[in-house]
């Protein structure tokens, strides 16, 4: 059954745009509602599906939506064999009119009307069965009504026909040609078994960091022993684990440090170690002389970073690539000059060159009073 059951989907901002909306707009992947009066009605109508056979049987389609619940939705599934419109006596494909921008959404949804092969309420899972034709395309009315936008994250579309009911004996298939009761009571355990079968062939995307479930990231992250999870963003958090082998076989080792800090704050950080100073032969910024050659620690490492960074956050995730035996220090640079402070140029500080005094809103002006000298003036 999965071999022959195949389907449309829409996910990705880059498909919602490909349709038609009406108080609805893309945002972090989804489609969500918007509206000056934050509640009200958003349409969405996909763009068009062919199947490549005329007469195509269509088998079901799956909706998920959050910020609103079932009853605020509306479906309507259009059909056809035709790929011709014809509107005041001027005759169009159906993609002409989809991709007229003279016509409002409305006005394109009243053309498409006399497609309409199923309208549902209040129902994100449809059966399609009835619906054929070569052509497929879906409009959907979602009411939101909370604070949080209600939207669209997904829409997929399932063909050709497939009913269980199709392997049973001829005299079951006959009884049920009316109703449709057995097919349809059938359909629950099969919608069920399909969903199972889905997640079963795709489970390799569950285990890509890049395309998995944000709820998952906590779960993959706990196989690569990444503790503190709570304080990397979602796209960092995705990137650690993507080059976590590669920083484990750089445990202890500076440049691992340096990979991992930067990752977090998003800057190269500058790394002393003590025993560079001792043999002098660190690469160090200009200025920077903390201690002399003899009284440095050769079991300390010292970081530099700029101002912004939570230092308790970066010592947690620094602590995690040193071995035990060395000691770490975190350098917070101001960025300006303080004399003995932490001031080093081209770390934190800068040349500048000569700008004469100028009232333009840019120059620095000396603190000077304009005075002729008596008070009472």
């Amino acid at each position: 059954m999965r071999e022959k059951l195949k389907y449309f989907i829409i996910n990705r901002a880059y498909d919602f745009k490909r349709g038609l909306t009406d108080n609805m707009h893309t945002e972090g992947g989804r489609l969500c509602f918007h509206s000056e009066r934050k509640t009200g009605v958003g349409r969405y109508m996909t763009r068009l599906f062919d199947s490549g056979e005329s007469g195509a049987t269509w088998h079901r389609l799956l909706l998920k939506a959050d910020g609103c619940e079932k009853k605020d939705l509306r479906i309507t599934v259009f059909a056809s064999d035709k790929n011709e419109i014809t509107i005041k006596d001027d005759t169009m494909t159906l993609q002409e009119l989809f991709e007229d921008e003279e016509l409002s959404f409305s006005e394109k949804a009243e053309a498409f009307r006399p497609f309409a092969a199923k309208q549902v309420s209040g129902a994100s899972d449809i059966l399609l069965h009835e619906v054929r034709g070569r052509y497929l395309w879906v409009m959907i009315e979602q009411y939101s009504s909370g604070a949080e936008p209600a939207g669209i994250v997904e829409i997929r579309i399932y063909l050709p026909a497939v009913s269980w009911i199709d392997y049973l004996p001829q005299i079951y298939r006959s009884s049920d040609r009316d109703t449709h009761f057995l097919e349809r009571y059938l359909a629950i355990f099969q919608t069920v078994y399909e969903e199972l079968d889905l997640e079963i062939a795709s489970i390799a995307e569950s285990f890509d960091p890049e395309s998995t479930d944000r709820e998952l990231l906590k779960w993959l992250s706990s196989w690569l022993d990444i503790r503190d999870t709570e304080i990397w963003t979602e796209e960092k958090l995705r990137q650690l684990l993507l080059r976590a082998v590669r920083l484990y076989r750089m445990r202890g080792t500076k440049q691992g440090l340096s990979e991992l800090i930067e990752l977090y704050t998003g800057e190269k950080p500058f790394i002393i170690e003590g025993f560079e100073l001792m043999n002098n032969t660190a690469q160090l910024p200009a200025g920077y002389a903390p201690q002399s050659a003899d009284s440095a620690d050769p079991y300390t490492v010292t970081v530099l970073v700029n101002q912004g960074h939570d230092l308790d956050v970066i010592r947690r995730i620094a602590s995690q690539m040193l071995p035990v035996t060395l000691r770490l220090e975190i350098v917070e640079l101001d960025p300006f000059i303080f004399l003995g402070e932490h001031s080093y140029l081209g770390i934190n500080s800068s040349l500048g060159v000569y700008r004469p005094a100028a009232l333009d809103g840019s120059s620095q002006l000396m603190l000077s009073t304009l005075s002729g000298g008596n008070e009472e003036e």
